[in-house]
């Protein structure tokens, strides 16, 4: 994933305000989704990393956050991520509080799809993501060569239950109209983020269960969400 952020966009830059109530109480708040300042990164890093590994279903039946190798393939990648000034992030207004976190960058028709890692949990996360977004086909879909991605959502739990994800992928359309792109898609893991990418505007592209994923490959097992579906979704952004 790769793009090159115009230098005549400010950086960091806000990208969406919005009221949800405060954390401890029912008072309305504002926060903002703006993008990742870059004396974050490493903050950002140990954010996704407490709780993306752990809270993304698939993520958690293969046991991703127990695997050392899978981690720092995991952290290299977000790092990398990050550098592309892509990334956005939740504030309440005023206050230096991660509240969530998009790792994103920019997915390509010459990106290449047969990237080996050390971690066999870190592979099948990755090949998983890789065959789900192939046939979900978005640039013959949509017509575009390049498309915004991403590598994890995550919001602190303190901050659940406010539709605070349905905000972070909103402010994906703004990003993407000042860098020049006209789709952002996602592999959705789980309900939770797929019901947040439905009221963000988000349309399904592709969906599979995690059972059917099985016969594609003998190492997609994911036991306990063979029900569960895997889906590919996409913004088109005018």
């Amino acid at each position: 994933m790769s793009c090159t952020r115009p230098e005549s966009i400010p950086f960091p830059s806000v990208w969406h305000r919005f009221q949800a109530k405060a954390p401890d109480s029912d008072a309305e708040v504002t926060y903002v989704v703006q993008d990742m300042p870059e004396d974050r990164f490493e903050d950002g890093v140990a954010f996704m990393s407490r709780f993306f590994p752990r809270d993304e279903q698939m993520n958690q039946v293969l046991g991703l956050a127990s695997d050392s190798v899978a981690m720092t393939g995991v952290v290299q990648l977000w790092r990398e991520m990050l550098k592309l000034k892509l990334s956005v992030v939740c504030f309440r207004e005023g206050s230096p509080e991660i509240v969530g976190l998009n790792v994103l960058g920019v997915a390509s028709k010459e990106d290449r799809i047969d990237e080996k890692f050390a971690s066999a949990i870190f592979q099948t996360i990755f090949d998983t993501i890789g065959y789900v977004s192939q046939q979900a086909n978005v640039f013959q879909r949509y017509g575009v060569d390049r498309y915004l991605n991403a590598m994890g959502l995550s919001v602190d739990p303190t901050f659940r239950g406010r539709g605070i994800a349905t905000e972070i992928l909103k402010a994906r359309a703004p990003l993407c109209r000042a860098v020049g792109l006209r789709l952002t898609s996602t592999c959705f893991t789980g309900a939770g983020s797929q019901k947040a990418a439905a009221r963000a505007g988000f349309q399904e592209d592709f969906s599979i269960t995690y059972g059917e994923l099985r016969a594609v490959d003998e190492r997609f097992v994911f036991p306990g969400i063979e029900q569960k579906p895997c889906k590919y979704m996409s913004l088109k952004v005018d």
